[in-house]
């Protein structure tokens, strides 16, 4: 117990002496933090990622099945491929634009934003990525 004391009477004889200690564990903490956000914010932009680019998928698939399933002689009708797929963006609540391709193909990209956990503390809100996809119509004789 004595030395205990002692040792307290020291560090209060020379107090400067304990804040190195608290400005490295400030520095650590600080950059432990950052490396947390980068973890979990970054999986969430990369999750985005992979979200923008199946929904573009699926979207330009709809309307090009859309398109071609106009009537049983071959007529396409990109017209209604590019409202079938800004009807599957709508239904998947994704924000994007759908633009055709020539007289057979359609383009379409979305951009998805996530939330941050971590990066929210220093203002940064959000993440977005943007993904895209082409699709045409393949003709196929029987």
């Amino acid at each position: 117990m004595n030395e205990m004391r002692v040792r307290w009477q020291r560090l209060r004889a020379r107090p400067e002496r304990g804040a190195s200690v608290s400005v490295l564990t400030a520095g650590l903490l600080v950059s432990a933090a950052m490396f947390l956000g980068l973890v979990v914010d970054g999986g969430a932009k990369a999750t985005a990622g992979n979200r923008a680019d199946a929904t573009a998928q699926e979207a330009a698939r709809a309307g090009v099945q859309a398109a071609s399933t106009v009537d049983g002689g071959g007529t396409v009708d990109v017209a209604r491929g590019v409202a079938a797929a800004q009807s599957y963006l709508s239904a998947a609540g994704a924000a994007g634009s759908v633009s055709t391709q020539g007289a057979d193909g359609i383009h379409v990209s979305v951009t998805i934003t996530e939330p941050t956990t971590v990066l929210s503390m220093i203002g940064i809100g959000s993440v977005s990525s943007t993904g895209s996809a082409d699709a045409r119509i393949i003709y196929g004789g029987s």
